[in-house]
């Protein structure tokens, strides 16, 4: 045993059997509590399993103390079981090379279960292991719904593991080829063992499959049906012996063992084709579908072997406040081998989930943490009061400190309030120089714009409109953003770049050569002269949008826009 004490739970498809087990002087097993409790095993309730068995786990700890760190089972139709041989390779490259088989064998990506191996031969040649796995969800599932029950799990064993370990410990001198076979409530285990090899396969035929022949036969309910297996085949049934349902439960029986036969038949055919194994000397019947009547007798005919009952309390002792195991033997073989634990030398075996297995491993160290923290506290300490002292020294200099400076403080946001008016003041004695230079560039301009009227003669303006810029646009010789881009800010920021102004002018010029017909090309080239000559203007920078109108005779409209030199602002 790994321990002086465990806590067995077996939570079967149907029931959960609690054991507590001691060891003693001489090495075996001692059982001093123990307490089973059944529930529905319909597989329609499949999504509330884990809920029936911590209801049923509450209801057995107020009979056997059931609570505390437990070994915990898996039932078999829960569990993928796959047997993989490769290449016997170095113990410190095993790991990996199982690993490689596991990702090829099991039908689900490894972080999605939880999974384990377990050695079945290793002869230097090939390697043989049994690699076991659960889904990932269904064992976090079942440990909370266990630890709700005031049961904590400290490993988690499926039930063919459990099975193997009961054989090995209550048949130490078992020879030749053996057949365990446990008849569950939703599967069948089949163990077969050889010497130091096993085999075992998981069949889906199991005492669920009487119950349903039943309730389909009947038109009953399974609930129904399953109550009335249990009183015809427990032989507390007051049904009389010609009775239809009593009938229909004995063939559904009947049909089940011959069912069973067959695969016991061709499980051993495949077996002994792939290990050249002998057939089993003798088949041990266990689990509740055990107790079906006429099952031994009839597959003792049918196989021509012998079939026995097996006996999961042979090496165990029973105390007398457990002497009720001994009624329910025939469910017990599993919980006698989660108690039996890892043999001498082989590899501990498990399917807790990762994050349950860390929480035990730092629960297990937490004495230790908890004094390195009181040596390291302790270590801290006189440390921790020199260094308070010279921050208290150092807090009352600083607030000294503060005392002298807070002037300096105060002189310093003056300083910066009266900078800010300064550069506030500098920008509107640049407003009023530039309304002043505007003022007077207007004058001149419009002096300039005369004196090229009067060059060409004949030339009036009509129109004269100041085009506002669009908001952000400033002028393109500049540099600066146009079209709403933000100006460069920081440190590296310019002046901002002065905006774009336009203005839109129409005129007319009259041709005298041509009073009533259409205007002469010599009158077209005198306009056309004159805008040009606008751009030589030291407030013009460009020219835009010019548009003839010649279909008035005798007499030229044009429309230009002059685009106004931002170094020259009017």
């Amino acid at each position: 045993m790994s321990s002086p004490r465990v806590l067995a739970v077996d939570s079967g498809a149907g029931h959960v059997a609690c054991g507590v087990f001691a060891s003693a002087k001489n090495g075996r097993l001692v059982l001093e509590q123990f307490a089973l409790e059944s529930f529905n095993p319909d597989a329609s309730l499949e999504a509330q399993w884990t809920e029936l068995v911590a209801q049923s786990l509450a209801a057995a700890d107020k009979r056997a103390a059931a609570s505390g760190s437990a070994v915990l089972s898996v039932p078999g139709h829960l569990t993928l079981t796959k047997f993989v041989k490769t290449p016997a390779v170095d113990k410190a490259k095993r790991d990996k090379v199982i690993q490689f088989e596991a990702q090829q064998n099991i039908p689900y990506p490894l972080p999605e279960v939880v999974w384990d191996y377990q050695t079945v031969s290793d002869d230097s040649l090939d390697l043989e292991v049994m690699l076991a796995a659960v889904k990932l969800d269904v064992v976090e599932a079942l440990c909370h719904s266990v630890r709700d029950a005031g049961v904590s799990p400290s490993e988690v064993l499926p039930a063919t593991i459990a099975l193997y370990r009961s054989f090995k410990y209550n048949y130490p001198d078992a020879a030749g080829t053996s057949l365990v076979v446990n008849i569950g409530a939703r599967s069948t285990n089949l163990l077969f063992i050889d010497g130091g090899r096993f085999f075992i396969r998981t069949i889906a035929l199991a005492g669920n499959s009487v119950t349903q022949s039943i309730a389909d036969e009947l038109k009953q309910e399974f609930s129904h049906a399953e109550s009335l297996k249990l009183q015809v085949l427990g032989g507390t049934s007051d049904l009389p012996e010609s009775s239809p349902a009593r009938t229909t439960v004995l063939n559904a029986a009947h049909s089940f063992i011959g069912r069973l036969h067959m695969e016991i038949t061709r499980s051993t055919v495949n077996y002994r084709r792939q290990s050249g194994a002998e057939q089993p000397a003798v088949i041990y019947i266990t689990g509740g579908g055990s107790l079906v009547p006429e099952l031994i007798a009839t597959l003792t005919d049918k196989l021509k072997t012998r079939v026995e009952s097996f006996d999961p309390l042979r090496n165990v002792e029973v105390a007398p406040s457990a002497a009720a195991a001994r009624d329910y033997s025939a469910v017990l073989a599993d919980l006698v081998g989660l108690a039996v634990g890892t043999g001498v030398g082989e590899k501990r075996f498990t399917l807790l989930p990762p994050t349950i297995g860390e929480a035990i491993a730092f629960r297990k160290q937490q004495p230790f943490y908890v004094g390195a923290v009181a040596v390291l506290a302790v270590a801290l300490a006189l440390p921790a009061v020199h260094f308070h002292q010279r921050a208290s020294v150092a807090n009352e200099q600083v607030r000294l400190l503060e005392t002298r400076i807070q002037p300096l403080r105060a002189l310093k946001d003056a300083n910066t309030n009266n900078l800010q008016k300064i550069e506030t003041l500098k920008k509107e004695i640049g407003a009023i120089q530039g309304l002043v230079e505007s003022k007077s560039n207007w004058i001149n301009f419009f002096t300039d714009l005369q004196e090229r009227l009067i060059k060409v003669e004949d030339v009036w303006l009509e129109k004269l409109q100041v085009l506002r810029p669009a908001a952000g646009e400033v002028s393109p010789a500049s540099g600066g953003p146009i079209f709403g881009q933000p100006a460069a800010t920081g440190d590296t920021a310019q002046a901002p770049a002065p905006t774009v102004l336009r203005l839109n002018l129409s005129g007319r010029l009259l041709d005298r050569a041509n009073p009533t017909s259409k205007v002469s090309q010599e009158s077209l080239d005198r306009v056309r002269s004159l805008l040009a000559s606008f751009t030589d203007s030291q407030f013009i920078s460009a020219k835009e949008k010019e548009t003839f109108n010649t279909n008035q005779p005798g007499i030229l409209s044009f429309d230009f826009i002059l685009v106004v030199d931002p170094k020259k602002p009017l």
